[in-house]
């Protein structure tokens, strides 16, 4: 992936028409909302099967690459910008990698810059929550994106990597209810690394936190060999 194939054509687009605001509103060395807005996409692929089978609307697809800022780089991909609870951008996913690769490999200035993540969709914190709002955690940002729409009445966010998965990662959902879906797999293994992770959140944080054990109890084998997701799950109930 190449810094060009994500955002050439659209800053070149938005210069052209707002130079002078631009120049004062885009840092071009650090993520920001203008980087953010400047590729923003209203579909998502990953609505499709759930639409197709008539569980969602495309109204809802939009209303949720809306409310997450999903963006799309110039070949398809989907951006997935990881925006704090005080709605400052910090990184976003694209594919297997970062927006911070690249922001540093087009200015090697930057690498003395340590991008700092947070959980994908921290920022729907910074609006009023409602005390009976609880929050679920997943390891996509699809998946995530997806579920907000098919189980509005929690706040769906995502880890994205296990090796953001240190207990700070949780210290801004301190006093919620917090509940982790995660991949299963033949050994359980996964399920286990995740009780275990809960038990030292709780230990540093005041957070509710359960372990969600559904696909271990039901999976079938095959799904387990899969090593599917809570939002794979609901789409084999569909087939």
């Amino acid at each position: 992936m190449k810094w060009d194939d994500v955002f050439c054509n659209t800053f070149k687009a938005i210069s052209q028409r707002h130079a002078a605001t631009i120049k004062q509103q885009v840092d071009f060395l650090l993520p920001s909302m203008a980087m953010v807005n400047a590729c923003r996409v209203n579909d998502f692929e990953g609505f499709d099967p759930f639409i197709a089978a008539g569980k969602l609307t495309t109204e809802q697809m939009h209303h949720a690459t809306q409310r997450y800022h999903l963006g799309k780089t110039k070949s398809g991909q989907p951006i997935f910008w990881m925006i704090d609870d005080m709605m400052t951008p910090l990184d976003a996913h694209i594919g297997e990698g970062w927006i911070s690769e690249q922001l540093k490999y087009r200015d090697p200035i930057l690498n003395f810059w340590h991008a700092q993540h947070c959980l994908f969709g921290l920022h729907l914190l910074s609006g009023t929550v409602p005390s009976t709002q609880s929050i679920s955690i997943v390891e996509s940002e699809a998946s995530a994106i997806v579920l907000s729409e098919l189980f509005p009445e929690s706040l769906w966010m995502a880890y994205t990597t296990t090796s953001h998965l240190y207990p700070e990662l949780l210290a801004p959902l301190e006093g919620q209810t917090v509940t982790i879906y995660p991949r299963t797999d033949p050994t359980l293994s996964t399920y286990i690394f995740f009780r275990d992770y809960a038990e030292e959140v709780k230990c540093h944080y005041d957070i509710d936190l359960t372990i969600d054990p559904t696909l271990e109890d039901h999976a079938t084998e095959s799904q387990k060999a899969r090593c599917i997701d809570i939002l794979d799950f609901l789409l084999d109930s569909l087939q």
